[in-house]
């Protein structure tokens, strides 16, 4: 019957033609009387664009600033101990250099620190590197012809494996023996390979799975007739052809002398792992550990870019020529939730801390342009992370600090943020019997020696740990810190399921299904009207055929009088 096309080009197809009783064209009147009805429907259309674009926008600014909150909670922490920490602030980093120009440190020995390192540095000085055991048979003269021995030969390598006897018959090869061993290679801690030594000579040869370690073979009296049949000890026990001694690696940190079995060494210094790789008597590797500047750095940068793609956002949306009025891009001009989130920032950047150096963004060299964009200062910011690493994590990172080394902020939850004095009261033997607060004992429990905060109260999410035994009176600080009240500010805006963007988007989602039902409603009776219409022009036809049809009936009965 008839075809409906989108609004924003409409039109209604009918099956009514020009008569030629009348000379109207019925299908271009239905199709007038069509359009005149859509035209409201193509206003509804338009105000769908301009909601789904300003719902791109919100989309864009929710994007982008996640982005900033995840730039943000990069260089914020929870004040807790260092030890179960992992934020930027507590990385560590290795640097090594030789005394001899000639000798490069990185051949010499690796490191690997992980955060729980301390700063510091070290003098380091390879004498000899532990090498895996290696002894050899008798040679013979095919690898593949049955040997003719038969028996056991228990063998093992080092304290971590166990000895296990391994059969031997008459009809087993070089080859058979050595697969036979390898077999067992994860019990024993020993391979064994062949060796071509000539056309016509091979020899077996066992070596220790690891380094530092003595193969052997008399494990508790074990019978070694077949180990000295292949000719790998003497009737005296002792090592026929020692390809390679089982040494340890020796190695001096600061001048005390190490012993190791293995070139891996990870108990020497706490959170620090050594690869040892070349002897190098008389040349001393420095080992220094630092805080990992360069990771906070790029996590800085990377908060820098993320709030510049905000700027960048919010000057788009507020482009505005005198005259002209709003810029065509400025989707969301004058919304007082682009403003809102603008201001909540801007108000965060003016975040200052409690030191005396690093106190604010500009004291570490990063300033805000003309525009308002964020620039970096990088010889500022640099100078900054090495001068005073922990000033500069405490101006973005959530942080604890007391006036007493005997009481720690061992951790907060981000609940509090401020200075109070904490009366800690103990008995003879050192223990705490109260712990109050401007006279209030009932704010934080006792828990042997941990302060815990009273839910519910001023200082939920805090608590203290005290090391010392004698009763005393301690200021304690904790600080939110740029980055963290920044992430907390931000989450209001982007909270996936209750934040202000969220239901913003809910809401004109909303309103673009109600004006679609518009639109389709309009749509509705468009066509039920121009249905209407080309079933009245029908009919009208119908009768004027009729009448037509009348005429020429009566002109046939009495002629054409006119």
């Amino acid at each position: 019957m008839s075809t409906i096309n989108s609004a924003t080009s409409s039109s209604y197809a009918s099956s009514s033609y020009v008569s030629g009783l009348t000379d109207l064209d019925t299908a271009e009147l239905v199709q007038d009387a069509y359009d005149a009805k859509m035209e409201v429907a193509d206003t509804v259309e338009t105000e769908i664009d301009e909601v789904e674009l300003e719902i791109a926008a919100f989309e864009d600014l929710q994007t982008l600033l996640e982005a900033l909150e995840d730039a943000a909670e990069e260089l914020t922490a929870q004040t807790e101990l260092d030890s179960s920490r992992d934020d930027v602030w507590v990385g560590k980093s290795a640097y090594l250099s030789s005394s001899d120009a000639n000798i490069d440190a990185s051949d010499v020995v690796g490191v690997l620190v992980d955060d729980t390192a301390a700063t510091g540095s070290y003098a380091i000085e390879i004498t000899q590197l532990a090498s895996a055991h290696k002894l050899g048979g008798d040679t013979t003269t095919d690898s593949t012809t049955a040997m003719s021995l038969s028996g056991t030969i228990s063998l093992v390598a080092g304290d971590d494996y166990e000895a296990v006897n391994i059969e031997i018959s008459a009809d087993m090869s070089l080859d058979d023996i050595a697969d036979a061993i390898n077999d067992q290679k994860s019990t024993t801690g020993v391979s064994a390979s062949v060796l071509q030594i000539s056309d016509d000579e091979y020899m077996l040869v066992l070596s220790a799975v690891d380094t530092g370690q003595e193969i052997t073979f008399d494990i508790d009296g074990a019978d070694t007739t077949l180990a000295q049949a292949l000719g790998f000890i003497g009737a005296d026990g002792s090592y026929s052809n020692e390809l390679v001694a089982a040494d340890q690696a020796i190695f001096s940190i600061d001048g005390v002398v190490v012993t190791r079995s293995s070139n891996t060494v990870d108990d020497v210094i706490d959170g620090v792992t050594l690869y040892l790789y070349a002897e190098e008597a008389d040349t001393e590797i420095k080992l220094e550990i630092d805080e990992d500047a360069s990771s906070a750095y790029s996590a800085i940068e990377a908060f820098v870019d993320a709030y510049n793609e905000l700027r960048s956002f919010i000057i788009t949306n507020q482009a505005y020529e005198a005259g002209e009025g709003a810029d065509e891009d400025a989707v969301l001009f004058g919304d007082r939730l682009l403003s809102s989130v603008s201001s909540d920032v801007y108000d965060v950047l003016g975040f200052t801390s409690g030191s005396d150096t690093y106190a604010s963004l500009a004291s570490i060299g990063i300033t805000l342009d003309e525009s308002n964009y964020l620039v970096i200062d990088e010889e500022a910011l640099e100078e900054a992370l090495v001068s005073d690493f922990d000033a500069v994590a405490d101006l973005f990172s959530y942080s604890g600090s007391t006036d007493s080394d005997e009481l720690l902020v061992s951790e907060a939850d981000g609940s509090y943020a401020g200075t109070f004095t904490i009366d800690i009261v103990t008995d003879a033997d050192g223990n705490i019997t109260s712990a109050s607060v401007n006279g209030d004992d009932s704010l934080f429990t006792i828990s042997d020696n941990k302060l815990v905060g009273v839910k519910g109260s001023t200082y939920e999410g805090v608590t203290l740990f005290f090391g010392g035994d004698t009763s005393q009176s301690v200021e304690v600080t904790i600080t939110s810190g740029l980055a963290y009240d920044l992430a907390t500010s931000l989450d209001k805006y982007t909270d996936s399921s209750e934040g202000l963007i969220a239901n913003r988007l809910e809401r004109l989602e909303e309103q673009v299904g109600n004006l679609e039902d518009e639109v389709e409603e309009i749509t509705t009776d468009a066509e039920e009207y121009a249905a209407k219409l080309t079933e009245r022009y029908s009919a009208i036809e119908t009768k004027l055929y009729q009448l037509q049809l009348l005429r020429e009936q009566l002109e046939a009965l009495w002629g054409d009088d006119d």
